[in-house]
């Protein structure tokens, strides 16, 4: 039984493993500039999720949703239905209904960038303004399994972004010009500065 467990184990850490090596390979690879638009003036750039990302999680969302509902349904008119079957239907149904919602988050999380201050747009709440001259430090962001940079100030995070992001790279560059005086984070370089450099 534990040898079981532990291999399923072993094979879960060795299927994240492969899919963080394919994508981190793809990412060196493809274009780094974000197309949004901006939606204020005077706006450098904008750091955004990539579509990709947006697309899977909508698709995982709207497949899980049909299943859930035959699951729900499935156990309705049976006369004593196994409580598996309700809670994993009821699960699935919320988690459907979750990763639509993180999808349609994901397409309006952007960070916007101007001059002397970042525009900062979370997944529900409206746009934040950082000054620069507020930040404090920049730390590795140890949200997310591929990296990214957390702006601070003091002990606050005031905006984030991932090295999966379309103009992450630009931002690295705008935040080492802009504030020199603060150090990139070893595990917060761009993934297509780390290819460039191997090279």
């Amino acid at each position: 039984m534990h040898g079981g467990a532990n291999s399923s184990v072993a094979v879960a850490v060795l299927i994240a493993g492969v899919i963080t090596t394919i994508v981190t390979a793809i990412i060196r690879r493809s274009p780094s500039r974000a197309t949004a638009r901006a939606t204020r003036e005077g706006v450098l750039f904008v750091v955004s999720t990539r579509m990709w990302q947006r697309v899977l999680i909508r698709t995982v969302g709207i497949a899980v949703l049909p299943l859930a509902v035959m699951l729900l349904l499935a156990a309705a008119f049976v006369r004593d239905p196994e409580i598996g079957m309700v809670i994993a239907g009821a699960a699935m149904l919320v988690g459907g209904i979750l990763f639509t919602l993180l999808a349609r988050g994901m397409k309006r999380m952007r960070l916007e960038v101007t001059p002397d201050s970042v525009w900062s747009f979370g997944l529900v709440r409206g746009p934040n303004a950082v000054p620069l001259a507020e930040i404090t430090r920049l730390e590795p962001n140890p949200g997310d399994r591929f990296g990214g940079i957390l702006a601070k100030t003091e002990g606050t995070t005031r905006f984030g972004a991932t090295r999966l992001m379309l103009g992450y790279p630009q931002l690295i560059d705008f935040l080492q010009h802009t504030r020199p005086d603060l150090p990139i984070p070893d595990g917060s370089w761009p993934l297509q500065q780390r290819a460039a450099t191997a090279r």
